[in-house]
């Protein structure tokens, strides 16, 4: 079985679509699959190369981004060319372009969208994108959605709803934290508690609330955000606006590494997503990995309000609700035997099931049968 995955971009270059685009291809490959990628790079030069795992991985020619789309012109063409090599071809959505390279290349192979998200801001862009995404949602032989909520509730989705099945997002065991950084993370900030939160500096992660919300935390009790994007700076100004600035570090991107050692040091992980545009929180399945309890939104039609389950993984709040946000943090703060339990909750929900190898197997039967035409009723595969 040879299969090519159809990314925005690849590693290095991390988003959380690309993050499971890296994983599926490892874990798909130590089952024995051929996994190669198509991408497109962040430079105006093509890249062919070989991964860690023997998989080609090309990365087209790129003019760089508009509405949050790649211009790589040659990626349709190279699709073209190369679509006939493939059994299965994996295209992760959204991204128009990659929505455009299927429409020009019409592959032969068994086509599978891997449903991230609907197009939720670009208004203007969506309209002009609908008339594609219906084509492609028609050529799809399978979708595959992150989970029965965002499935049933996603308006494009909706008459398709015969392709649809659910693969949950996995993700690998993590590494172990380096015990000098954790300690060098705590004597950093005095020693106070840590609350952690993690992701991309944009507007739908509710960083303007969880600030409001460190107002009332306890005062030995410090709030780190890791991430980078363009609303960085912002969110670190209306820290600073409102007198929480020692008390909220937005500390960047943060290296793999230290990542490990951050959440080590965390006493509570924080989500506090405000719209359905967060499909999933795979940041809060790596804290529930590590086994930190979580604090996190609960978003009607997201994925997040399954992944997150409310008094076992952690606590679930509204969204938008600075004060609950703080009261809940404050609650497992302020109770050990809770926070050991809801820590030991997360742990074995990720293990039960929202692991790498569970997500790339479920993949990798939907792949069979599909080319052995006898595809189930969409379930939860």
């Amino acid at each position: 079985m040879k299969v090519l995955q159809v990314s925005k971009f690849y590693p290095p270059h991390l988003g959380g679509i690309e993050t499971v685009a890296r994983d599926l291809v490892h874990g798909l490959t130590g089952l024995g699959v051929q996994v190669d990628v198509l991408c497109a790079n962040k430079a105006w030069r093509q890249v062919d190369e070989v991964d860690a795992q023997g998989g080609r991985v090309t990365r087209a020619a790129s003019l760089g981004m508009l509405l949050s789309t790649s211009c790589a012109p040659g990626l349709p063409g190279l699709l073209r060319r190369s679509q006939a090599d493939y059994d299965i071809v994996h295209v992760h959505m959204p991204d128009p372009l990659a929505a455009l390279a299927v429409w020009y290349a019409r592959p032969q192979a068994r086509v599978v969208l891997h449903w991230h998200s609907d197009v939720v801001r670009q208004r203007f862009a969506r309209h002009a994108y609908e008339p594609l995404q219906r084509w492609i949602l028609r050529r799809a032989d399978a979708v595959v959605c992150t989970s029965q909520d965002y499935a049933t509730t996603s308006v494009p989705l909706r008459p398709w709803q015969h392709k649809v099945h659910v693969v949950p997002i996995g993700r690998p065991a993590p590494d172990p934290a380096d015990p000098r950084l954790v300690g060098e993370i705590r004597r950093c900030y005095g020693g106070r508690r840590i609350v952690f939160s993690l992701g991309r500096m944009t507007h739908y992660k509710g960083y303007e609330v969880l600030v409001k919300a460190a107002r009332a935390l306890p005062p030995d009790v410090v709030v780190l955000v890791g991430g980078g994007g363009p609303a960085l700076e912002r969110y670190r100004q209306l820290a600073r606006e409102a007198g929480v600035d020692e008390r909220v570090h937005f500390i960047g991107p943060v290296s793999a590494t230290r990542l490990e050692a951050h959440f080590a040091a965390a006493d509570v992980f924080c989500m506090a997503s405000t719209v359905r545009a967060e499909a999933y929180g795979v940041a809060v399945l790596e804290a529930m990995a590590r086994g930190v309890p979580v604090v996190a939104t609960r978003i009607p039609g997201s994925g997040l309000s399954w992944l997150h389950q409310h008094d076992i993984t952690g606590l679930s709040v509204p969204p938008g609700d600075a004060q609950a946000l703080a009261g809940a943090i404050g609650d497992i703060l302020g109770d050990p035997a809770a926070r050991a339990r809801y820590a030991a909750g997360a742990r074995a929900r990720w293990a039960q099931g929202l692991t790498d190898r569970a997500m790339c197997e479920r993949t990798l039967m939907l792949y069979r049968f599909l080319l052995d035409g006898a595809l189930p009723r969409p379930a939860a595969l």
